[in-house]
């Protein structure tokens, strides 16, 4: 079975071989233009002796090409000259060898009834025979030796072709998954400086009050009561107004189920906080009304009393915003886990449908270079 290639087949080659880079030397375009012009007076498909013997003849027209580039371009075309067809080249020296035994031995058949020439026979055939057996274990071991260093060129390039894909997909992974962990954090370390400056601002707010509490009478409850329902809706609709832009956010991002969900929790968050203010602001009137009917010593101890609520009220409702918050960041770092997943089990499938899209226009370009004489064109000159 020959392994000859076609002129398309060569030159495609020689063309990919220098464009890789980008780039064309024009030494490297002379020698092209040379070798296709060169390759154009022959009819058929070409053997391996065939190409080394045109590619000589193109450089010898384009002695400004360095031999190291010469010798690139060469060892990339005889790297597809297969070993089926070094192995066939032997085998018709073997045939051509036992032909001529056959030949040698009918002859000295002939001659044999001649003592004289029979023995100068003799010797002439042992002198062949040594040049020959000479002969085919030089080819033998040449054939050998060239057939090892090309495999082992061609698993080379192989291998280096898997590490570098391999070490360029694994870059792209993990910068892939540090920028998405910088977000994260980003994200994560913004939330947290929001939620401590409102921190800061409810307690600077609540000493402030509290001051204020202390240094009224009795008789300014309701002002006070009035300041601070203020306070508390101005607190509460910025933090409805945070919750808004955070859920217009996400509903960019997920489904709208996730939106449903999202929203069905702020407006269970929403209800606690309302009860919680209607807590308190009842408390504030209780403590009005009883201020009313008690004694000074009683309304003191009232006030405490009152104050200690308020206080308890306060720190459930921080633990349960806590656990809000903590049940909040899980869920939604598993659904940032979940989407990672899948955005790479789809680029898996893109890579896969690429690939084998790739290999199918292969076979069919292959297919119709074999029964067609097309001459690649090289790409345009640079500006």
């Amino acid at each position: 079975m020959s392994d000859d290639l076609n002129m398309t087949e060569i030159l495609t080659i020689v063309q990919d071989f220098i464009t890789s880079d980008g780039m064309i030397k024009s030494e490297q375009r002379k020698f092209y233009q040379v070798l296709k012009t060169v390759l154009g007076t022959h009819e058929g498909t070409f053997s391996q002796s065939d190409i080394e013997q045109l590619m000589v003849l193109a450089h010898n027209e384009t002695l400004d090409m360095s031999d190291e580039d010469y010798n690139e371009i060469y060892n990339v075309v005889m790297e597809r000259y297969t070993l089926s067809e070094r192995l066939e080249e032997q085998a018709r020296l073997e045939q051509e060898l036992a032909q001529k035994a056959r030949l040698r031995i009918e002859a000295e058949a002939k001659v044999e009834a001649l003592a004289k020439i029979e023995q100068e026979a003799n010797a002439l055939a042992a002198a062949r025979m040594k040049a020959e057996e000479d002969a085919r274990l030089r080819v033998e071991a040449e054939a050998k030796a060239k057939i090892e260093e090309e495999e082992r060129l061609i698993a080379e390039t192989e291998q280096r072709a898997l590490e570098e894909e391999m070490a360029r997909k694994k870059a792209e992974a993990e910068a892939r998954l540090e920028a998405e962990k910088k977000l994260e954090e980003e994200r994560l370390r913004a939330l947290k400086e929001e939620e401590e400056a409102r921190k800061t601002a409810e307690e600077e707010e609540e000493k402030r009050l509290a001051d204020e509490e202390n240094a009224r009478k009795m008789a300014e409850a309701e002002a006070r009561l009035e300041e601070e329902k203020r306070l508390a809706e101005e607190l509460q609709q910025k933090l409805e107004e945070e919750k808004r832009l955070a859920a217009e956010e996400e509903v960019r991002k997920k489904t709208e189920e996730e939106a449903k969900l999202k929203a069905e929790e702020d407006a269970k968050i929403r209800a606690e906080d309302e009860a919680q203010r209607k807590l308190a602001e009842e408390a504030h009137l209780k403590m009005v009304e009883e201020s009313i009917r008690i004694t000074e010593g009683e309304k003191q101890a009232e006030e405490a009393k009152i104050n200690a609520e308020l206080e308890e009220i306060k720190r459930l409702a921080e633990e349960e915003a806590r656990i809000a918050e903590e049940e909040e960041a899980k869920r939604l770092a598993e659904e940032n886990a979940r989407i990672a997943a899948e955005i790479e089990a789809k680029n898996q499938e893109e890579e896969n449908s690429r690939i084998a899209k790739e290999e199918e226009e292969a076979r069919l370009a292959a297919e119709k270079a074999a029964n067609t004489k097309n001459v690649p064109d090289l790409p345009p000159l640079d500006d």
